[in-house]
């Protein structure tokens, strides 16, 4: 537990230049989560993982919060909190990520073959990961991301943010190109 309480307090006391050390800290999960989806999951299942987060996105947005307040489901009287939202996002795309390999998609996107180089599985990763902090970001309170650096929002909050982070991945993936075949 003084493990814990150490690291917050040295990521809340360090600065580097106007950059706070929890700036940092998001910085270089962003980018160590980039190299670890391109290592781990390959250019098809980030395709799947992307979709998945675009419909677990549109699912959470439709979702009847009222409805489910109204039944007092898991003590919740003045609405869902933005972690239990978070929560509900990423189990959806869990699901989904799980499921659409299963499903009549899986021919369409050819999730069974092993395609792709690492310039693709890069841009997706990027993509992938920056959608997600974007979405996730979104769902937090104001008086959370007030206290982000201007860096960070300016990259994943925003009006701006959004047109970037909401584009992108779908860009990417009409221009993104099969691997052509040597005969």
């Amino acid at each position: 537990m003084d493990i814990v309480i150490s690291v917050q307090n040295y990521l809340a006391n360090f600065h580097l230049g106007k950059i706070s050390g929890w700036d940092v800290l998001i910085i270089i999960a962003f980018i160590g989560a980039i190299f670890m989806y391109g290592l781990f999951l390959g250019r098809n299942r980030i395709i799947v993982l992307i979709l998945s987060t675009y419909f677990s996105w549109i699912i959470c947005n439709i979702l009847p919060w009222k409805k489910i307040i109204a039944w007092k489901f898991l003590g919740m009287t003045y609405g869902p909190s933005p972690s239990f939202k978070i929560f509900v996002f990423l189990g959806i795309i869990l699901i989904l990520w799980i499921l659409i390999p299963r499903s009549v998609l899986s021919s369409p996107l050819r999730i069974k073959v092993k395609e792709g180089g690492w310039a693709q599985v890069f841009i997706l990763s990027i993509c992938q990961i920056g959608l997600l902090l974007y979405l996730i970001f979104s769902f937090l309170p104001n008086q959370v991301i007030t206290g982000f650096a201007p860096l960070i929002k300016k990259i994943f909050i925003g009006p701006d943010a959004e047109m970037v982070w909401m584009s992108l991945p779908i860009l990417a993936l009409v221009l993104m190109r099969k691997k052509k075949k040597q005969e």
